[in-house]
């Protein structure tokens, strides 16, 4: 793995004499993902910070790693919280917050929150490493399949883009690099903080940034039509937006998929961002499915080949329990039904769309309703 090769070569680096490197001081601040909550028990310093300290210094880095993490924060008491909190000799902000903001501010508002939480720091004299926040468990009673998580990541990365700052990305090493994510988060009442594997793996997340690691293909930021849209216009165009804050994106290797077929991509924009906008030659029509293809200029290069986004245009009808608005029931949908079996209204693990005759619970009978059409396509 490139991984294991960087630490090798950056391993010769411990061996120079003491001072030979200056101490960079990093100041982690967030909310209680940051503090650590969910961690091991048994561990005296919790979090990501300890952990990154540690790997920063096996990376021959001289590093100090402070812990600024309060639980139950949100972004606006950041901004006021900041100022008490950077010291003389403070380097780097590595900034990691939004979670208690989820279905409370909009994400424009997170978005100026952090800005505001950067630029004071940098009045200081302390860069702003920023960061996306983790997802969260589908169980969540709030944002379970973490669209809002997602729509933060984007505005976190133009956010990074526009001020010409390093990224972070652990939504996108969780949520789409790691088989199962689940199993780094830990459950309780909110379900959003990770376990002590996860806090491994978060760790490792910003000593790759930090060490010039880049193991992260390149990443989306605005997509409209956004995905599970309704009721979309038969002429709308598509519009994605497409960061690289590593080794950049090849910008010859990037191609939209449209229905399964590859269709001219029209770009604009630099290896860091790049903007595609693609008008329909002819009106969409029925449920459109959009892929991505691209990869960065890492050697090997990590690539990106994936649905980014899903939307039904107007005047399209479908058949009960088409789940996934494909235009046919299937066995896709019947998985997408199943993890929702025997919930209710008010359950964690309630969902309206598979609640097919809508009586507030997800039962026998919409699985009949379910059954009835398996197998047949919208017309």
């Amino acid at each position: 793995m490139r991984r294991a090769a960087a630490a090798l070569l950056l391993a010769g680096a411990a061996l120079l004499p003491a001072g030979a490197a200056a101490q960079t001081t990093y100041v982690a601040f967030g909310d209680s993902i940051t503090f650590g909550i969910g961690d091991d028990p048994a561990r005296s310093e919790k979090g990501y910070p300890p952990r990154l300290e540690a790997l920063l210094q096996a990376r021959g880095r001289a590093a100090d790693v402070r812990n600024e993490g309060l639980s139950g924060e949100g972004t606006t008491d950041g901004v006021t919280r900041i100022a008490n909190v950077l010291q003389a000799g403070d380097d780097v902000l590595l900034l990691m917050e939004g979670t208690n903001d989820v279905g409370k501010l909009s994400v424009e508002t997170i978005q100026f929150n952090l800005r505001e939480i950067a630029r004071k720091a940098a009045n200081r004299g302390v860069s702003t490493v920023h960061a996306t926040i983790p997802p969260r468990l589908p169980s969540a009673t709030n944002d379970g399949e973490n669209h809002v998580a997602g729509q933060i990541a984007a505005a976190v990365r133009e956010l990074a883009f526009q001020e010409e700052r390093q990224l972070a990305d652990p939504f996108e090493v969780f949520f789409r690099l790691t088989p199962d994510f689940t199993r780094l988060i830990v459950g309780g009442d909110d379900k959003v903080h990770p376990n002590a594997a996860g806090y491994d793996l978060l760790a490792e997340v910003f000593a790759d940034v930090l060490t010039g690691v880049d193991e992260v293909p390149p990443v989306l930021g605005f997509v409209s039509p956004a995905n599970d849209a309704q009721g979309v216009s038969p002429t709308a165009p598509l519009r994605l937006d497409l960061y690289d804050f590593g080794t950049g994106i090849d910008l010859a290797a990037t191609r939209l998929v449209i229905e399964g077929v590859e269709v001219e991509t029209p770009i604009s924009g630099s290896e860091r961002k790049l903007e595609i906008r693609y008008e329909p030659p002819q009106p969409w029509s029925g449920v459109i499915q959009v892929q991505l293809r691209s990869r960065d200029r890492a050697t090997p290069p990590n690539t990106l080949d994936r649905e980014v986004t899903q939307f039904v245009v107007a005047g399209t009808t479908f058949l009960a329990g088409d789940i996934d608005r494909d235009g046919r029931v299937d066995g896709a949908d019947l998985l997408a039904f199943a993890p929702y079996f025997g919930s209710q209204r008010g359950d964690g693990r309630y969902r309206g769309f598979a609640d097919l005759n809508t009586d507030d619970r997800v039962d026998g009978f919409d699985l009949a309703l379910l059954a009835a059409n398996f197998g047949r396509s919208s017309a």
